[in-house]
């Protein structure tokens, strides 16, 4: 079963790599608000509705509302679904309409090890070793909120061997020189590859 949570946030755009996914999910798991453009764009009804439903405006079959402020809508959802033993494999809608809210979600979904897909592009977590197709040439950036986060990676224009990541972004802006990526981190790290590349003249 491929379980998706989508949240509340841009709505993915027909023919874009996160629209292929929602449409194809097995179950799709609403965070609040998210149900209503679910049903609407895509005219099926959600798996199952979660959140604190404070924008839930239509009503819906599998409603399940934890009213507590301590978790955003996204944390609800994916706990909500481990209870039950489905494993969510990606979080789509997490971006887009308000810029705190894309990055709370991003991060947290970071935290639960979870990949996100935006209209833009893919954040993928590693921890450990992992090995990504990309397409040559493509933009790649990483994220370690640890700054004693220490890394190798093969691959990439600038390898990761050695940086110190005094800050988040400080490896951000980094290309792909092959069609395959290896990274190998010692702390969890988002490994974001931006869709849509067109080769760069040399």
């Amino acid at each position: 079963m491929t379980v998706a949570i989508l949240a509340a946030g841009e709505f993915p755009k027909r023919g874009g790599r996160a629209w292929d996914i929602l449409a194809s999910a097995s179950a799709v798991i609403c965070c609040d608000g998210a149900a209503d453009s679910y049903r609407r764009r895509m005219r099926r009804e959600p798996f199952a509705v979660v959140g604190d439903c404070d924008s839930l405006r239509g009503r819906f079959k599998n409603v399940v509302k934890v009213p507590e402020q301590d978790t955003n809508d996204l944390e609800k959802a994916v706990a909500w679904c481990r209870e039950r033993g489905m494993k969510p494999s990606v979080v789509l809608g997490a971006t887009g309409l308000r810029d705190d809210h894309s990055i709370g979600n991003v991060f947290r979904a970071l935290d639960l090890g979870l990949e996100v897909v935006t209209d833009c592009g893919r954040f993928i977590p590693v921890d450990g070793r992992k090995s990504l197709g990309v397409a040559k040439g493509a933009d790649v950036s990483v994220f370690a909120p640890d700054p004693s986060t220490r890394m190798k990676s093969r691959g990439l224009e600038w390898p990761l061997d050695g940086v110190k990541f005094r800050n988040l972004y400080c490896a951000t802006l980094n290309r792909a020189k092959s069609s395959r990526v290896t990274v190998e981190s010692d702390r969890r790290v988002y490994v974001y590859i931006a869709f849509g590349h067109k080769p760069r003249e040399t």
